[in-house]
């Protein structure tokens, strides 16, 4: 049976640590063993995408679902597109090359 505790907004569960987080309604969910560097990055760049007009966000929103996705199933060469996109969008910024360091990627991403 799958177990789960639920502390001020965290959710854990048994599989690989998964961790929910829900803050105003916005909900980001991950793997409680990504670096704090990755952690902090993809905030840092979700934090970026709310700036953007519109339908760039709408779009930059895809790919950081898509990114994320990638990063917690471990699959950097899949992470790469997402992240090739964000930055077409965003240019390049700190929190892209902290997360595209991280993934042992270059900039521009290769």
């Amino acid at each position: 049976m799958g177990e789960s505790s639920k502390y001020g907004g965290l959710t854990f569960g048994e599989n690989k640590g998964n961790i929910t987080i829900e803050n105003n309604g916005t909900l980001n969910q991950g793997i409680a063993s990504l670096p704090n560097d990755i952690i902090n990055a993809l905030q840092q760049l979700h934090e970026e995408i709310q700036h953007l007009a519109e339908e760039q966000r709408e779009i930059a929103e895809a790919n950081f679902e898509l990114l994320q996705t990638h990063i917690n199933n471990g699959d950097k060469e899949k992470a790469k597109k997402p992240l090739e996109k964000l930055t077409s969008i965003l240019g390049v910024i700190t929190s892209i090359v902290s997360i595209a360091s991280a993934l042992g990627l270059g900039i521009p991403l290769k």
